[in-house]
């Protein structure tokens, strides 16, 4: 009774703004055919998602740097040039996320990734001393201990004649016992019970959700969405998810009153005491009146998706990369080498900083793959690009992926090239995005460049990386966060 009167809503709106674009800069840019009413969408139905990827990234060269796709009256602008992406990122108020991050909603709340306006100036003013150098020299020990894990597991591996590694769920599973340790203070990877096993299984299953239904339009409206078995698959993942974090919010809580916590600043985590996670951070803004128990979950949450899925995408593809070009893995060992002779020393802070082709390694490693390649913008705020208009309500995304390999930026775009982040950097500011830039940056990229850091030299230093089809690249697929079709491969020699 209700389906005919909404598809009747979503006409008429769609009529009245189709009648009325004239009086908008945006329906006169280049762009895929637009039908009437539908505007571009017919370009994209039916289409997987490696297709829609495919057919996003091939739009500057048919369009240019600006390029509109409508559809049912809404005009969303692709930006492939840094000018605009700058004034873009650099806006102070136009911070909103598009409208795809509301499917994340019903998980994260309205932290510190989906949140804009007051709300998000406040919650990133609370968060940002959590990621201070002193925050993160007691983060270090975590990342050090889960990557000698994962290498431990590796050398078990390559004993049982198992060397052909499928990186991406193996990097998976490390990431996430090192962002639950560092930002809850649980050690997944050492319990077995049934609860910590069904809560990592349920927040790879939401991940998986939420993009699935970002590509089936059908299903973008919340009604019909729970009433699909997808919908009803997400609410049982969902309840899992937030009944484990309230559990350990709860538990850790009551350890904080009982001062069993690490100093923050010392990284004191003798006696009986528990080692700092980012919990207990946000239980301390709590006690002051800055944030509530809802805001906690909803950023322990936030930290559980930001810190877990993008660090491992990028850990993945660069292993890929390493495989394949061994005079880079062999540079790193020997810096490595440089550093710490045959020591088995535990690494620190000033060590990571002298890393620097390292570094150069991982800056190229997110030029190539960025672990958010698209950001979207809903505009809060009219505001010009040149002659050109964006109007409030219309949406914007910046193509970092694209961007960052344009070959009058990089020459030679597609090649693996460290030493490019070695040279004297005259490239555009905006021309390197992977954390985002201007007041939205990410707020967590030390953070990651760190765990990284300790990831690889880790794995380049016990072993040397081959892969199983040289210079093969993986088809990629339109997602929030970069991700292949196939699985990637890559053979273990010990060294």
């Amino acid at each position: 009774m209700l389906w005919p009167l909404f598809v009747s809503v979503v006409i008429i709106v769609a009529l009245w703004k189709y009648f009325n674009h004239g009086q908008n800069d945006l329906a006169r840019l280049p762009g895929p055919p637009k039908a009437p009413i539908v505007g571009s969408a017919l370009a994209f139905i039916g289409l997987t998602q490696e297709e829609i990827f495919k057919k996003i990234i091939d739009l500057p060269s048919q369009y240019g740097t600006r390029v509109v796709i409508s559809a049912f009256g809404r005009y969303i602008l692709h930006i492939y040039g840094v000018e605009d992406i700058e004034i873009v990122l650099s806006h102070s108020r136009n911070i909103t996320k598009s409208k795809p991050y509301r499917f994340m909603e019903p998980w994260l709340g309205t932290g510190l990734l989906v949140s804009t306006g007051n709300k998000w100036h406040r919650r990133r003013k609370i968060l940002t001393p959590t990621f201070h150098f002193d925050i993160l020299k007691t983060f270090l020990k975590v990342f050090e201990e889960q990557s000698r894990s994962m290498v431990d597991e590796l050398r078990k591996l390559t004993k049982e004649g198992k060397d052909v590694l499928d990186v991406i769920p193996f990097i998976s599973d490390y990431m996430l016992y090192s962002i639950c340790e560092t930002a809850m203070g649980i050690k997944l990877d050492s319990d077995t019970s049934q609860t910590k096993i069904e809560y990592k299984e349920a927040i790879l299953d939401i991940g998986s959700i939420v993009m699935e239904r970002l590509t089936k339009i059908y299903l973008h409206n919340d009604f019909i969405f729970y009433l699909h078995p997808l919908g009803k698959r997400f609410a049982k993942s969902l309840k899992k998810v937030h009944s484990f974090a309230d559990n350990v919010i709860m538990e850790r809580k009551k350890a904080y009153d009982r001062g069993d916590v690490g100093n923050a600043v010392n990284g004191d985590n003798g006696g009986s005491k528990r080692r700092l996670a980012l919990l207990d951070l946000l239980l301390e803004a709590e006690r002051k009146g800055e944030i509530d128990l809802e805001g906690i979950r909803e950023e322990v949450n936030t930290f559980m998706f930001e810190g877990h899925d993008t660090t491992a995408t990028a850990l993945s593809f660069g292993l890929m990369l390493l495989a394949d070009h061994e005079e880079v893995q062999e540079r790193i060992f020997e810096e490595y080498k440089s550093l710490y002779g045959d020591s088995d020393q535990g690494t620190n802070m000033s060590d990571l900083g002298d890393m620097k082709y390292l570094e150069a390694v991982i800056k190229e490693i997110l030029r190539l793959y960025p672990s958010v390649p698209f950001i979207g913008r809903e505009i809060v705020e009219d505001f010009m690009l040149d002659d050109i208009k964006v109007l409030k309500g219309e949406e914007v995304v910046v193509h970092i992926y694209d961007v960052q390999r344009r070959a009058d930026l990089y020459p030679e775009p597609e090649a693996f090239k460290p030493e490019r982040f070695l040279e004297v950097d005259s490239r555009h500011p905006y021309a390197y995005v992977p954390f985002s830039a201007g007041p939205r940056n990410c707020i967590g990229q030390r953070f990651a460049k760190m765990e990284m850091k300790c990831a690889l030299s880790e794995i380049v230093r016990k072993f040397r990386l081959q892969p199983m089809t040289r210079g093969a690249r993986p088809t990629l697929k339109a997602d929030i966060v970069l991700r292949c079709v196939d699985p990637i491969h890559v053979r273990l020699i010990p060294r």
